[in-house]
């Protein structure tokens, strides 16, 4: 029965000795190994597992294999620099492109996203094309009718001249046929009336003046005949009859022009017909075309103005920022144009904390000054590739006067506090430390600028030496 109670007693012994082990060993491991920013952190710690005055000596005595440790002392650094003045500017793009749709309609793609960089010809929207694209088709088809239409026109033309020169040639044989009749009747006759005087005379019978004159009206017939057949052939052709001293040739080609004009006129508006919807052909692809719309310059996507699936308007639908360049714009007054020229360097300090500064030179002033702020406004081109900076985003822009100032300056480590309970440095003493609270401001990345609180012949504590 008593048993029971005494292994409570001693498993209740053996815990706390546990505990005990565990809080002198954890004790130890945070005094030597904690720095000063873990202790800062979480201060509630310190009372109960800092022990520096017990620990860090018996390490330094029992421990002679190991490197002594202890806080690091320096004084602040005295530089002598340019004068600074200081200007708030607001980031923004060095050249903005406002984009359009030239096609309006509605949204089918949007291929890019806002914070995209885009190369110069990338697509980055697309608007719904199907009317257009049948309206392409129709016009294809009409093209092959109006193809056809154009063929059929030249071969009737080229049939019709075909058919007028055979005419000619039929009427030029026709005449040389009537010329021909009309000798041999005029012979005909001659010999009829020289054989009547001879039969007058008694020298020739009645017989042989009968059959001369059946000769004769025989000849005769057949040149009236040539000569109402080519009548005939010449009814159905225009003939310009004043085309005196040209050869038959050209008169033939003449006439070949006259008679075959219709066909021609027919052939000629076909090919009217089709040079039209050639060009609407062309307009069709022009207008496919502009359905999507592509980046006129290399850059950054800054802004998206419209969504998949609505009606594109008037607006412009994305702002582009040609090249990704950033400039920094701000206004000085005008006592301070005389420190400012085009291409003077300045530096650029982003306000978040942790951004770097940002070197600068001067891109463009003002070419007026404002009557009511008596302020002129400056932009600053930014160095490129500036992938932490974004358009709208505050900051300082320094720039250096001729007259030199000292600027104070300590490590960032060094700094310890927050806004609400004040900021200090430890300063060293000669029995330990002291705290210094202290005004400043960031200086580069690494460093601050002491404003007040803090002298060249003070030593700070910088770090922890292990």
């Amino acid at each position: 029965m008593n048993s029971n109670p005494m292994t409570k007693i001693r498993i209740l012994v053996r815990k706390l000795l546990v505990m005990g082990v565990g809080y002198i060993l954890f004790s130890v491991l945070y005094t030597l190994l904690s720095n000063v920013d873990i202790r800062n952190r979480f201060p509630f710690l310190v009372g109960f597992f800092y022990f520096p005055n017990y620990w860090e000596t018996m390490n330094e005595v029992s421990a002679m294999e190991s490197p002594k440790q202890g806080l690091v002392f320096q004084r602040p650094r005295l530089l002598e620099e340019n004068k600074v003045i200081e200007f708030p500017a607001v980031v923004e793009p060095t050249k903005e492109i406002q984009l359009h749709n030239k096609q309006s309609g509605r949204i089918r793609k949007i291929y890019v996203d806002e914070g995209s960089f885009v190369k110069e010809g990338q697509v980055l929207l697309e608007i719904d094309d199907e009317l257009i694209r049948l309206e392409g088709e129709r016009l294809s088809l009409a093209l092959n009718v109006s193809e056809s239409q154009v063929t059929i026109a030249f071969e009737k033309w080229k049939q019709a001249e075909k058919q007028v020169d055979v005419k000619l040639r039929e009427i030029d044989k026709k005449t040389e046929l009537v010329e021909l009749a009309e000798k041999e009747w005029i012979l005909s006759k001659d010999l009829k009336e020289k054989k009547i005087i001879l039969w007058k005379q008694g020298f020739v019978s009645l017989t042989e003046v009968e059959k001369l004159k059946q000769e004769e009206q025989s000849k005769e017939t057949q040149y009236k005949n040539l000569i109402r057949d080519r009548e005939n052939l010449l009814s159905g052709i225009n003939l310009d009859l004043e085309l005196e001293d040209l050869s038959f040739e050209g008169k033939l080609k003449v006439w070949r022009e006259k008679n075959t004009s219709l066909e021609k006129s027919e052939y000629e508006l076909s090919k009217s017909h089709l040079k039209i919807i050639k060009n609407q052909i062309k307009s069709n692809e022009q207008l496919l075309s502009e359905t999507r719309l592509r980046a006129p310059k290399s850059g950054k996507i800054l802004k998206i103005q419209i969504k998949e699936g609505e009606l594109t308007t008037q607006s412009p639908v994305m702002i582009l920022m040609e090249k990704g360049e950033l400039s920094a714009g701000f206004q000085i007054g005008e006592s301070d144009l005389l420190y400012v020229s085009p291409g003077k360097e300045v530096l650029f300090i982003p306000s978040l904390e942790n951004l770097p500064a940002i070197k600068g030179k001067l891109d463009r002033v003002g070419g007026f000054l404002d009557p009511r702020s008596h302020s002129i406004g400056i932009k600053v081109r930014l160095e490129p590739k500036q992938t932490n900076i974004l358009p709208g985003m505050f900051g300082l822009v320094q720039v250096k006067l001729p007259e030199t100032i000292e600027k104070i300056l300590i490590p960032s480590s060094s700094l310890h506090g927050d806004e609400k309970s004040g900021f200090y440095v430890n300063v060293k003493q000669k029995e330990g430390t002291t705290k210094k609270f202290i005004q400043f401001k960031p200086y580069l990345l690494n460093e601050l600028e002491i404003l007040s609180g803090l002298s060249l012949e003070d030593e700070v504590e910088t770090s922890l030496s292990l």
